[in-house]
């Protein structure tokens, strides 16, 4: 097998590996590219030559060009660079947002030159999985980020059927103002994805878990948020915050609630 031969196999094997949809979606992006990338070429190809001609007949180095290379080359050349990085963004923005993943699109625009393919970036994107597919990426990426909200396992603690953790919550406001979640703090969010995933294998945030979260970023003053909010789930019982920012989590069990803490919390 030659050498173009691998290649079109590994672009075929990248392919089939990613949705119809997702397929359709970059290659929708590809032909955009291509055309805007195509129109601006053309225009720098009309440009560019007529540039060097008119400096080739000017009388002496006091005489000016009516076009410029500033002006009129550099902005085009800008242009093609700006369009390469927003169609790698655009698609690997897709994948991330649809695959809750972590994707860098800086690493791929450094490596690859303006004539780069929808394939191209799907086989940066495998790589940047590491071995994993979207799937498992992104429950290893929620798994380590819920892990990296506990900076002391100690504060964690299990009794019977509850798992609670001491100094959680980060609240913004105090006093006559009430209680709302800190703007800056995103470790409330990792933690409720993770008891949804923990509850039903979705990285998604469950709506019930997502209601309450809305409720305590909007604050006391609003909601009853320090009220215990109870479940219908087969292994989430009830969830109770407090005011000296703990948040106690009832499981149906106490091995699920080990399990959790195991699982998610203990690095």
């Amino acid at each position: 097998m030659n050498i173009l031969s691998k290649l079109n196999e590994v672009t075929i094997n990248n392919t089939s590996r990613i949705a119809e949809t997702d397929r359709k979606f970059c290659e929708n992006q590809y032909e955009q590219y291509v055309a805007a990338r195509e129109a601006l070429q053309q225009a720098l190809n009309i440009i560019k030559p007529a540039y060097e001609e008119e400096k080739k007949s000017l009388d002496n180095s006091l005489n000016r060009c009516y076009l410029n290379e500033y002006c009129d080359i550099a902005p085009i050349e800008k242009r093609l660079e700006e369009i390469k990085e927003y169609f790698i963004s655009e698609v690997v923005y897709h994948f991330s947002r649809q695959y809750k993943v972590t994707l860098d699109t800086a690493v791929i625009n450094k490596k690859y030159d303006i004539y780069l393919t929808q394939h191209d970036i799907i086989a940066e994107i495998f790589e940047q999985l590491g071995g994993f597919n979207f799937e498992e990426k992104a429950v290893h990426e929620l798994i380590e980020k819920t892990k990296s909200t506990i900076y002391n396992f100690d504060k964690v603690s299990i009794k019977k059927t509850s798992l609670s953790i001491a100094g959680f919550i980060s609240w913004d406001a105090w006093g006559w103002n009430g209680f709302s979640l800190s703007h800056g703090s995103n470790k409330e969010q990792s933690l409720f994805t993770a008891l949804s995933h923990f509850e039903n294998g979705s990285v998604k945030m469950l709506d019930s878990l997502f209601n309450i979260h809305e409720e305590m970023r909007k604050g006391s003053n609003d909601h009853d948020i320090f009220s215990k909010y109870e479940f219908g789930y087969e292994k989430i019982r009830s969830i109770k915050i407090f005011k000296n920012r703990k948040i106690t989590i009832e499981f149906k069990n106490q091995t699920l609630a080990q399990e959790f803490a195991n699982t998610y919390l203990k690095k």
